[in-house]
């Protein structure tokens, strides 16, 4: 039986969820493949797992930070110092823990651990899965993996700048779990979720860990737009979860936490209010969703933001009352159907599937 392993880390949720995007995917095709996954700081280095740690709460209350240390990371230079001080913490365990389960191929969705692979087990097949789709950071790059895959040509012209050979890079779009793919009636889901099936549905989502200043933006929402209904998902944030449960708004809301039920409470929305993370942008846009980018994080998504602007799927806003502004003029105006056609251009649904196939293409 032919085995795929995956190696991640949970420094936000974009990396797991496009694993986890690739295993839907795979499974679709061919359910006899075996797959597994390793988180790789919190199963094979305890030391470095305290820096990935630092993540969650960093973009939370210092987003500046970070995005100081991605830009100071892209570097070549430097990359290459960070690989010698971190090689001894991790590849020996890792290499152990991979000749353990003995896979075929392994499929890479972090960028920090692609080197660590190539250079401990030459021979086995590597494909690195980029999760950011427009301005990649060179720790992606690594020429010595198999495929380098990347969701746009604008990605794969930085990849070859980078170092990385043109025919060891396609572009293929970016992992998102197959359910995005399928649609349903937002009348019909929303009567599942207990929503009123004719009101028009606004969703707030702030990334895995509840970011983005939400609180302000649905309260704002909820008083300046009329004749609307909310879901709120604060994901990981349990303070936001409590405060806007117990919150008393104008207008219907369903607030929930961390949730897998993503693509059904997108097929209840009529418009999207998000930050500016890839894999929401890719997964709005899958069920042809109008977007408001509320929120970003410095350097790593400031790209994402950029690209939503100029390709007209949305508009990009921070301040509460504009953001409000915006769904009004969404909901009252003929934009809304601008946008969806935007859409259609530049989304691309089904890359997961496409990604999946050319992933079973090297176990062959």
């Amino acid at each position: 039986m032919k085995k795929i392993l995956y190696l991640f880390s949970d420094t936000g949720g974009g990396h797991r969820a496009s694993a986890n995007a690739l295993i839907a995917a795979v499974a679709k095709i061919d359910p006899k493949v075996k797959q597994e996954m390793i988180d790789v700081f919190a199963e094979c280095s305890s030391f470095l797992n305290i820096f990935a740690k630092l993540y969650a709460p960093v973009i939370r209350y210092s987003p500046k930070l970070w995005g100081n240390l991605y830009h100071f990371w892209d570097d070549p230079k430097k990359l290459e110092l960070l690989e010698k001080v971190a090689t001894p913490f991790i590849q020996k365990e890792l290499i152990e823990r991979i000749n353990l389960i003995k896979p075929n191929l392994i499929v890479s969705v972090h960028p920090m651990v692609n080197h660590l692979v190539a250079n401990g087990l030459p021979g086995l097949p590597i494909i690195t899965v980029a999760t950011d789709p427009i301005a990649i950071h060179k720790a992606w790059v690594y020429p010595k993996v198999d495929l380098l895959v990347v969701a746009t040509e604008e990605a794969k012209k930085l990849a070859i700048e980078y170092g990385m050979p043109e025919e060891k890079i396609k572009v293929l779009g970016l992992p998102i779990n197959p359910r995005f793919i399928e649609k349903k009636k937002k009348r019909e889901v929303r009567k599942m979720l207990g929503l009123l099936e004719k009101v028009p549905t606004i969703l707030f989502m702030g990334g895995g860990e509840g970011s983005g200043g939400m609180g302000k933006l649905v309260t704002t929402v909820d008083e300046k737009v009329k004749n609307i209904q909310m879901i709120v998902i604060c994901g990981r944030n349990n303070l936001l979860l409590n405060k806007l449960s117990k919150a008393r708004f104008q207008h219907p809301a369903k607030v929930v936490g961390f949730t897998d039920q993503v693509p059904m409470l997108m097929d209840a929305a009529d418009i999207i209010v998000t930050k500016g993370g890839p894999g929401s942008i890719a997964e709005a846009m899958a069920k042809d969703l109008p977007m408001i980018i509320t929120s970003w994080l410095p350097g790593q998504e400031e790209a994402n933001v950029k690209f939503v602007e100029e390709a007209g799927i949305g508009f990009v806003e921070t301040a509460p009352d504009r953001v409000a502004d915006k769904v009004n003029i969404l909901l009252k105006t003929k934009e809304a159907d601008k946008i969806r056609q935007n859409i259609k251009k530049v989304s691309r649904p089904h890359a997961s599937i496409d990604i999946a196939k050319c992933i079973l293409s090297y176990l062959k």
